[in-house]
């Protein structure tokens, strides 16, 4: 291949060919063929101009773009750069990339290409800008040089102390200013706040004297800090920040501290007036070591506390009232008296806060009260003699309550009562025991008294009735009260309001009294005109009850006398211990009633009685109980009992008419008892029990005799049985008996039992269920033999 030496050699013949005469010159298509070859051969690089009419070596492209850059100024679009070199934008495109490769001070931003000394200029008119106005933010940069905010902070900055002598804002890195432009913000600011003598907005001093906000701000804040300026900046670095010079301050805290000591108090509207915008914080910081009262409008010191308190105590010594208000400041609001007055007379228990400002002792109260007397016991009267059915029909709406209620409560406690129930099953519901007696009682009763809810109906007539509490039985109205209070002359100097107050406080208690003494009255006029009622009502139920009672115990007498002295006395002391007691009992409720004496029927105890006998009047009435309760410990037994109680029973005294039964009667009580008997009797799985009933039941087959005996005495009853049943059927009742007994030595044998481990206790309760049918059947199938007499 040739040098460059024969190629500059050929390319001057050819310039001098070509500018020789047309014939030996080459022509212009000549020239564009053999360049076109050239450029198919890749012997050349060219590049096509817009039109076509020029080529352009890729050295040449470069160069002039440098040309144009420098033309513009350092600073020139790729589109200005193609309508100028009128080349395709494409290649000066790859032709501008290859140059920012391989020079460092080229930049291409936002389709420009712009050379360093372009930059450095722009900084130093950013910098000449800054000597002249002395602040210069990038906003106004990215406007006049449209160039993106984020480049122009990356020139600026890195030229910062160089080409440009200005400093960066602390707290905002977009905004410059030269050192003289802070020291004369520094001076004109120092100057201004100088001057100012109250709370002043920082914003209005900024647009007064056309300041730097920001730059304002760090200034100010600087110099608080440093003491140049004697003032505090409120708000911290903000738009609505407030500047508080000392001399304000110090003034403030001259007035509150002068107007305390003379006044006593500090009003907290004078004080928020005064600039203060947290009053209560500022007084609480300022006189923490001074007791000092709050209260919702303002403080009061501790004399003036002192001054009220004595005031109260006065009031409550002297029982009169005291109006609070000329006590204390005139800026102080009744809120201020009632919150001052709540905190004073809580160790004050005798002192009552009415109306917010007035206090009244209990014995003021007490008096006022005391004016109704009185007029509620005479309105009380009146309203009872005019309208007593009112009264009367609400105590029957109460007393219907109070009996569902009751009702309710027996079927509660029947149900509490199973075992209890279950244990007397045969004794007549005596508290004595025994297997009978409970079921003589109730048919004894049902002929007597009728039917169950009948008895409910006659008892529920014969309660006392009482007003009703949710009737509305007003004594006055508020207004009312208010007017009377108000014409009475103790209560002359007293204010309307505190009249108002009081007699608001006085209406319910002045009601509940009213109502009080309605049915003190009312049960007054009632009770004199049903205690004779009352009472021979509850005459014929004692009557009844005594009589049915004492034809049990004389039925269970002639059962007695078949057995022999040593059973008969155990017998007797049973029956004297249950149905003897309850005749007694029922005698000594009724003593009771008639006296008005609080008792329990339901625990009636020896106590009792002798509680009630300490209570009667009459003397008489009071030695034949004496004697009727002796008779139940009694050494004579059943006659001296029965002796008694037909003393009591006669003329003079209960007048209650006791007759022994027909025979008939008395066959038909027997007929019904046996029944009730073998109910039982079926229905017992108790092995003990079981044998309890088959005796008493065998008893009152073969001898149509009731008896009323305790657990006790089975044994006895068993041998009595004897002559009266088979041999086979004895043999059973014994060895039931003596399986009985086992079991319950067992029983009350623990060490024992634990010793046998459980097994002879499980073989005695298997035997005793194989024998219980057998007992069962023996009495439930037994009838009466022929060498019975009859006792009938």
């Amino acid at each position: 291949m040739a040098g460059w030496e024969e190629i500059r050699r050929l390319a001057a013949d050819l310039q001098r060919i070509q500018l020789s005469g047309p014939s030996s010159r080459l022509s212009e298509r000549s020239c564009i063929e053999i360049i076109q070859k050239l450029i198919e051969l890749k012997v050349v690089d060219v590049i096509y101009t817009i039109d076509g009419k020029e080529y352009l070596t890729p050295q040449e492209l470069g160069k002039e773009i440098r040309e144009e850059l420098i033309v513009r100024g350092g600073r020139v679009n790729l589109v200005d750069l193609q309508q100028a070199i009128k080349v395709d934008l494409s290649h000066i495109e790859t032709k501008v990339n290859e140059l920012l490769k391989a020079d460092k001070n080229l930049t291409l931003i936002l389709g420009q290409l712009i050379d360093r000394s372009y930059l450095d200029s722009l900084a130093e008119e950013v910098n000449d800008k800054l000597q002249q106005q002395g602040l210069v933010t990038f906003a106004e940069l990215t406007k006049v040089y449209g160039l993106p905010g984020d480049f122009i902070s990356q020139v600026i900055h890195a030229r910062l102390g160089t080409i440009i002598k200005a400093q960066a804002d602390d707290g905002d890195r977009s905004v410059l200013y030269t050192a003289q432009f802070v020291s004369q913000h520094r001076a004109r600011i120092r100057g201004a706040f100088s001057a100012v003598t109250r709370p002043t907005p920082v914003s209005s001093i900024i647009s007064q004297y056309h300041l730097q906000e920001k730059l304002c701000l760090k200034i100010l804040d600087e110099l608080s800090t440093c003491g140049r300026l004697a003032g505090l900046l409120s708000g911290g670095r903000q738009e609505k920040s407030v500047f508080i010079p000392d001399i304000f301050t110090r003034s403030q805290i001259e007035w509150v501290e002068s107007f305390l000591k003379q006044n006593g108090y500090l009003d907290y509207d004078a004080m928020t007036r005064l600039g203060i915008s947290e009053p209560k914080s500022f007084i609480k910081k300022r006189f923490e070591n001074e007791e000092i009262e709050f209260l919702e409008s303002c403080c009061i010191r501790k004399p003036i506390c002192e001054r009220v308190e004595a005031e109260v105590d006065e009031v409550c010594n002297s029982g009169g009232w005291l109006d609070v208000m000329p006590l204390l400041p005139s800026s102080c609001s009744p809120g201020d008296a009632n919150l001052l007055l709540r905190k004073l007379v809580k160790t004050k228990p005798s002192a009552i806060v009415f109306c917010d400002c007035f206090v009244v002792s209990d014995s003021f109260m007490t008096k006022c009260s005391d004016l109704f007397e009185q007029p509620i016991k005479a309105k009380a009267e009146k309203a009872v003699q005019e309208n007593p059915s009112l009264l009367l029909s609400s105590s029957e709406s109460d007393r219907k309550g109070a009996g569902h209620t009751t009702k309710s409560e027996d079927v509660a406690s029947q149900k509490d009562d199973k075992k209890e129930v279950r244990r007397k099953k045969a004794t007549a519901g005596k508290s004595g025991g025994g297997t009978q007696g409970r079921e003589v009682k109730t048919k004894a009763v049902k002929k007597k008294f009728g039917h169950g809810k009948d008895r409910a109906e006659y008892d529920s007539e014969e309660e006392t009735p009482v007003p009703s509490k949710a009737t509305d039985h007003e004594f006055m109205t508020i207004s009312e009260l208010t007017e009377e209070l108000a014409k009475m002359s103790d209560l002359s100097e007293v204010p309307d309001k505190l009249i108002s107050g009081v007699a608001m406080a006085l209406h319910r208690p002045l009601t509940q009294k009213y109502m009080d003494e309605l049915k003190s009255v009312f049960l007054q006029t009632m009770q004199a005109t049903s205690s004779s009622t009352t009472r021979r009502r509850g005459h014929v139920e004692l009557s009844d009850k005594v009589s049915g009672l004492w034809v049990n115990a004389k039925l269970f007498e002639k059962g007695i006398s078949l057995f022999g002295d040593d059973v008969q006395q155990q017998l007797n002391k049973h029956l004297l211990r249950t149905v003897c007691t309850d005749i007694t009992n029922a005698i000594f409720s009724y003593y009771a009633t008639i006296s008005m004496v609080t008792v329990d029927d339901s625990a009636m105890t020896t106590e009792v009685r002798s509680k009630i006998l300490s209570a009667l009047p009459d003397d008489k009435a009071k030695q034949v109980l004496i004697r009727l309760q002796g008779s139940l410990q009694s050494a004579k037994g059943l006659d001296d009992f029965f002796a008694q109680l037909e003393s009591i029973c006669g003329p003079g005294n209960l007048e209650i008419s006791l007759k022994i039964p027909e025979k008939k009667k008395e066959r038909k009580l027997i007929f019904n008892h046996r029944q009730s008997l073998v109910e039982q009797l079926k229905a017992e799985s108790d092995p003990a029990m079981a044998l309890h009933l088959c005796v008493t039941l065998l008893v009152l087959v073969h001898t149509q005799c009731m008896i009323y005996a305790p657990g006790r005495c089975v044994p006895q009853i068993v041998a009595f049985l004897k002559d009266h049943i088979s041999g086979d059927q004895h043999k059973v009742l014994i060895e039931c008996q003596d399986l009985v007994m086992k079991r319950l030595k067992q029983s009350g044998d623990a060490s024992s039992a634990e010793a046998r481990g459980g097994d002879g206790e499980s073989e005695i309760s298997a035997a005793l269920n194989d024998l219980l049918p057998k007992v069962k059947d023996i009495a439930i199938n037994a009838k009466r033999t022929g060498s019975v007499q009859d006792d009938a």
